[in-house]
């Protein structure tokens, strides 16, 4: 909704008030201009049920540049605006604002399709869909940026401005020097046909100027931040057609938010300030105006703008990473929104269902990455069983960890590192951590001392003794219940009992102070080296060259600055 207050050439339009929930059923004002020549003469407001609307039927837009990578931030206003028109009933169309010639590429409007795509965000209308409102990409929409701008032309909106690039600068330094805001002087605002016409015939370089009101002031609603207004002298008559022909970026939005029917703009707060240019575009062709909805700014840690030299922060570095959509999409819909309760764990389908333009804050929302770790783990777990199998399966054999990518040792891995992984890619380190034998860096480690001093030595010896007389891999062949039935024996012959038996064991047999579940482990360990299923060049480190390198220890050296084991390398030989 938008008014405009106060002083010549406007009249004064009374200010409307409406709730949040009016203001979703009700149309904003449609404000028709009577004017001369080339100025406004007065101004009238009225209000309507939504017309040049399709019914009242909800249709929002998102427009991105492709001249980079799709941003986080530009992920989420994608998915505010993808949520409220789900939420509605309505369109979400995709719209390529191309008109940066010189920035934008194919390949990067590839590349944010492809994001979007991956986030499950489907459009309506847009490339590759078509819509009854195309074509969808603004470097092929010139011939109507170019009609609306000759119907500006000849309603006396817009006029030709023959200034040059060193009159402008010029006009700007005196402005600076008069502590003025850097707007445009107007001087051929006032020109006569004839004067026009004369620089017309040399031949002279022009752009189009929009007539802006010296006084006054306009204002809108917007749906999430409220009341915004702002002072019309301070703005000076801008450009919407460049001498080159090219029309500039407010103009295009404008005629295509107006031309393709667009009730909502719900777009990121940066661009609140083009919202004044806009709505007197708007208002100069008569268009309907739609609503708008400023979304905060995604801030860093330190709370300055989310940027590149905070780490990652587009979508396509994020999948790189392992990421799931399913978790992306989460927190970004958490990142300035919430359905009023404790819950976190959204899938998009639920997001559908609760999602309401009202509950966005107007506040910025910092970008955590350690929590969207953790939620991308959460959803990382609530795959099903075979989903999660496959997609952590063919990762590891793609990373040259596995030879397989299915089977029972990789079903049973997944079950018992799971609880481990928050990334795809996580699954590579727990899974080598499983498979290697790190014995000496425990052993020498601080935290190991008090083992030691345990009569680990003791332990040691009971238990090569056990691997050679072949009892401990006799109850790993018989699985779980042979491995229990195993240690419980083993413990009473030592008259060990919990911490003082599992962890010298622990970190006898794994190499580690801490780990998943011992038994579990070790019956992996053992399918590892019988089934051939680790890749020669994993760092797997069998059963019987852990008891290799454990006939290596010298306990005595433990406590002197000497060497206790041989090289891996050495004892594999």
């Amino acid at each position: 909704m938008a008014s405009i207050v106060a002083g010549t050439p406007w009249m004064r339009i009374g200010r409307m008030t409406m709730t949040t929930t009016t203001k979703l059923d009700l149309a904003p004002p449609v404000l028709r201009l009577y004017r001369s020549r080339r100025r406004f003469s007065s101004v009238s407001a009225s209000l309507s049920n939504n017309p040049n609307k399709l019914d009242g039927e909800v249709r929002v837009r998102f427009a991105p540049s492709p001249t980079g990578n799709l941003h986080v931030g530009g992920a989420r206003t994608a998915l505010f605006n993808y949520l409220f028109a789900r939420s509605k009933g309505g369109k979400f169309v995709l719209r390529i604002e191309d008109t940066d010639l010189e920035r934008s590429t194919r390949q990067s409007e590839e590349t944010v399709l492809q994001d979007l795509t991956w986030l499950g965000l489907d459009w309506d209308e847009g490339p590759g869909v078509g819509g009854d409102y195309g074509p969808y990409r603004q470097s092929e929409r010139n011939s109507l940026y170019k009609q609306h701008a000759e119907k500006l032309l000849e309603s006396g909106h817009v006029y030709r401005c023959f200034c040059s690039s060193e009159e402008l600068e010029k006009m700007k330094e005196i402005a600076k020097l008069k502590q003025l805001p850097p707007v445009y002087a107007g001087k051929w605002a006032s020109a006569t046909d004839a004067e026009v016409q004369e620089e017309l015939e040399k031949g002279t370089p022009y752009t189009y100027r929009f007539h802006v009101p010296k006084k006054g002031s306009l204002k809108i609603s917007d749906l999430i931040r409220g009341e915004v207004s702002w002072n019309l002298d301070t703005l000076g008559d801008f450009v919407i057609m460049r001498s080159n022909g090219q029309p500039v970026y407010n103009f295009c939005v404008t005629v295509d938010d107006a031309s393709m029917a667009i009730s909502h703009v719900i777009r990121a707060e940066e661009h609140l300030p083009n919202t004044l240019r806009q709505a007197l575009i708007y208002k100069a062709l008569g268009f309907t105006m739609p609503y708008f909805a400023h979304v905060s700014l995604i801030l860093a840690p330190d709370r300055s703008k989310l940027s590149k030299r905070h780490g990652a922060t587009s979508v396509g570095q994020y999948r790189e990473m392992g990421y799931l959509p399913q978790g992306m999409v989460n927190y970004l819909a958490l990142l300035g929104w919430g359905d009023g309760t404790e819950n976190e764990f959204f899938t998009l389908e639920q997001l559908v269902e609760k999602f309401s333009i009202e509950r966005v804050n107007k506040s910025g929302a910092v970008f955590d990455s350690t929590k969207l770790r953790w939620m991308n783990g959460q959803h990382l777990r609530a795959l099903p069983s075979e989903k999660m199998t496959k997609l952590i399966g063919e990762r590891w054999k793609g990373t040259g960890i596995l030879t397989e990518s299915d089977g029972p040792f990789v079903d049973e891995a997944i079950q018992l590192l799971k609880d481990g992984i928050e990334l795809v890619t996580d699954s590579d380190k727990v899974l080598s951590n499983l498979l290697s034998y790190p014995l000496h860096a425990t052993l020498t480690s601080t935290e190991c001392k008090a083992v030691i001093e345990d009569k680990l030595s003791e332990v040691a010896a009971t238990l090569l003794s056990a691997f050679d007389g072949g009892e401990i891999l006799g109850a790993l062949e018989e699985g779980s219940a042979g491995w229990q039935k195993w240690v419980k024996s083993f413990g009473k012959a030592q008259k060990r009992k919990g911490k003082s038996l599992f962890m010298p064991l622990r970190v006898l047999l794994t190499g580690k102070l801490h780990g998943p579940d011992m038994g579990s482990s070790m019956i992996l360990i053992h399918k590892a080296g019988t089934l051939g299923i680790v890749a020669p060049q994993a760092g797997f480190v069998s059963l019987k060259e852990r008891f290799e390198m454990l006939r290596q220890v010298d306990w005595e050296a433990l406590n002197k600055d000497q060497p206790i084991l041989e090289s891996t390398a050495a004892v594999s030989s």
